[in-house]
């Protein structure tokens, strides 16, 4: 369970294990709210597989200063919406570098429902810092892979690597890896960022997709240029900074 306190108020969203002959389509979720004025729990049925997993994704990607500007996610039908703020000077974009000194900020936008999925009458927002986003994130991350272990590798003919830049894990950019070597764990060469240049990058998962299921065509998507040795890590990361 992944519990933070914002703004005086606890606020708690955990992912519960799959029903009974689940086909891993929909997470569920419980979300609590806790302070002095409200007690609130509610559990989430509704929410896509991967629309979570891109949640988490995200999260990770914002940490590693990869959005310059909002962000935002909305999942239908639960009463969440999430806004990614990067941090910015006057308003302008600054370089990914000062994103990744500075702080950021994810605003959890929920509408409250009754036990029979009605309205309460009420909505309200949670700001998140980012050492909140970090222990959230994190906690979200352990729970998703622990229940969905079974589908992570997925199925097809096609290797996908979800790789983060140097010293970030957990961004899962997708590169299509021809060879078919790649493992979690491992260091590969890529080509990352807006200027495309060649660096290593950390392997968070591997999934085999089709053509039809794949996050991009493996025709065009960037792909894994080969794995990375321990010495080409050490010698590339001093400047491995995007």
């Amino acid at each position: 369970m992944a519990t933070v306190d914002v703004q005086g108020t606890k606020f708690s969203f955990s992912l519960l294990p799959l029903k009974a002959f689940s086909s891993g389509h929909y997470a569920r979720a419980r979300i609590e709210i806790q302070n002095e004025y409200v007690q609130y729990g509610y559990t989430v049925e509704k929410l896509l597989r991967e629309d979570m997993e891109e949640w988490i994704f995200c999260m990770f990607r914002l940490l590693a200063g990869a959005y310059g500007r909002e962000y935002s996610l909305n999942f239908e039908r639960t009463g969440i919406r999430v806004d990614l703020c990067a941090h910015t000077e006057d308003g302008r974009e600054v370089s990914r570098e000062e994103r990744r000194k500075q702080d950021c900020l994810m605003l959890i936008h929920l509408v409250l429902k009754s036990k029979e999925g009605g309205f309460l009458g009420g909505a309200q927002t949670f700001i998140f810092h980012r050492q909140d986003i970090e222990k959230f994130a994190s906690a979200i991350r352990e729970e998703f892979y622990q229940i969905f272990e079974k589908y992570a590798r997925g199925k097809g003919k096609y290797l996908f690597a979800g790789v983060s830049p140097y010293e970030y894990k957990g961004c899962n950019y997708w590169y299509y890896d021809p060879s078919g070597k790649a493992k979690a764990g491992d260091y590969v060469w890529i080509r990352m960022g807006r200027h495309n240049r060649e660096q290593v990058g950390f392997v968070d998962s591997v999934r085999y997709f089709s053509e039809d299921t794949a996050p991009y065509s493996p025709q065009s998507v960037k792909q894994v240029l080969g794995l990375a040795l321990d010495k080409d890590w050490n010698k590339d990361n001093k400047d491995n900074k995007i």
